[in-house]
């Protein structure tokens, strides 16, 4: 797999080849793929995927096959800023 760049544009740290598990939100529903093939910065962890692998993506969701298995996930919301008076 040949990286579309050779340094991370957050932190200028060097990028590894690896699978990941990506997280995909597609109208109501969130899709999680695993295995997926992503360029890892080796210092800060950010994750870029290729405009291919992307795409792939995309079209795995709009028309999913069979799920290898579900999971529950739990749904927070970040607390509201108090108020100063």
């Amino acid at each position: 797999m040949i990286s579309p760049i050779r340094q991370c544009a957050q932190c200028g740290g060097g990028l590894r080849p690896k699978s990941v598990a990506h997280t995909q939100t597609w109208g109501e529903g969130i899709y999680r793929v695993e295995n997926v093939p992503a360029w890892v910065c080796a210092q800060c962890g950010e994750v870029w995927l290729s405009a291919e692998v992307s795409q792939t993506i995309d079209r795995l969701v709009a028309k999913p096959p069979r799920a290898k298995r579900y999971e529950k996930v739990p749904v927070y919301s970040y607390p509201a800023p108090a108020v100063s008076r």
